[in-house]
């Protein structure tokens, strides 16, 4: 706890720390399982060396995504992520990331349960809540450093574990390909 009141105060320090966006990206386990996450970028800690170029960040990147896994579920993940990009010279992007993410999904379909006098009622809202721990690895392009365009494009591979999945847990890959936009123009 204390580690992050003082990232949060050497943010609140940082002069170069202001450059907030909005990430918007196409979310899926796979192809078949689609959805859409939104975050908000917010850098922690940012530096750039003078020698060439580089600015190197530590970001804080509350999100939220949607998927649908058809005739089966619907899942939401609530992400707080904390990652580590650099962007050099030419624009280009590299990331990695943690998560302690939140997964709830909703069944597909009607759900009921035997209630005190042996008789069927539907449950409303079926599903279970699921601890995501996330290890993410990215890469993309930062338009502004080249093309004079304030956006910027990623793509991204998440490894989470759904705990508890049924008697133990599950080994999720996640793919995320989306666009990064300023909420200020430079």
């Amino acid at each position: 706890m204390g580690l992050l009141l003082l990232a949060v105060f050497v943010a609140l320090a940082d002069p170069e720390a202001s450059a907030q966006q909005l990430r918007v990206a196409y979310f899926g386990e796979t192809v078949t399982h689609y959805g859409l996450k939104v975050a908000y970028e917010y850098p922690l800690i940012s530096r750039t060396k003078a020698r060439n170029s580089a600015r190197k960040e530590f970001l804080l990147t509350p999100g939220l995504a949607v998927y649908n896994h058809p005739d089966n579920h619907m899942g939401v993940i609530l992400s707080p992520e904390l990652a580590y990009q650099r962007t050099g010279r030419r624009g280009g992007t590299f990331e990695v990331g943690l998560s302690n993410a939140y997964l709830r999904y909703f069944l597909a379909g009607k759900t009921f349960e035997v209630d005190e006098n042996g008789g069927f009622r539907r449950v409303k809202m079926a599903g279970r809540g699921a601890y995501l721990p996330t290890v993410s690895v990215g890469f993309g392009r930062d338009l502004s450093i080249r093309k004079n365009r304030s956006l910027a494009w990623y793509a991204k591979l998440n490894l989470m574990q759904q705990r508890p999945y049924n008697a133990s847990s599950l080994m999720r890959f996640g793919i995320e390909c989306g666009i990064r936009k300023p909420l200020k123009n430079k």
